[in-house]
């Protein structure tokens, strides 16, 4: 156990830090902890719901390398407002609205420079240029 926990400490840059308690690291290395706690149960999907939330831009631009480095042994999915991080990180995007009847309706889903660059949807591409949300 202990080994497994230090591979994943190092697989996010934290081995130096592993003699710390949480409360004593910052919180963009509290945040790569909790992904380092996701990968040590070995999945093969990792879910981040907004993981740069609240976090100054370095700390997200560690995220975000973190991000591109998982994602070549693990299928990553992200959920965020952030247009341009989604745009940055991701190799897919999937555009969802919550509408009268339910929530979590999916507009539009392809590669992300197609989403980006030429939605085929009007929602998306007004969510996308910021004309709402």
């Amino acid at each position: 156990r202990h080994a497994r926990a230090l591979d994943c400490l190092e697989k996010v840059g934290l081995a130096d830090k592993a003699d710390l308690h949480p409360n004593q690291i910052s919180g963009g290395q509290q945040q790569r902890l909790c992904i380092a706690r996701a990968l040590a149960v070995q999945p093969e999907v990792i879910l981040m719901d907004e993981p740069c939330s609240a976090l100054d831009p370095i700390s997200t631009l560690k995220i975000e390398e973190l991000m591109l480095e998982l994602r070549r042994h693990y299928t990553i999915i992200i959920v965020t407002h952030n247009m341009q991080q989604a745009s940055r990180v991701s190799d897919y995007t999937a555009f969802f609205l919550m509408d009268a009847d339910r929530a979590g309706q999916l507009v539009e889903y392809g590669p992300t420079e197609q989403i980006f660059t030429s939605p085929n949807d009007k929602r998306t591409e007004d969510y996308i240029s910021g004309r709402f949300g």
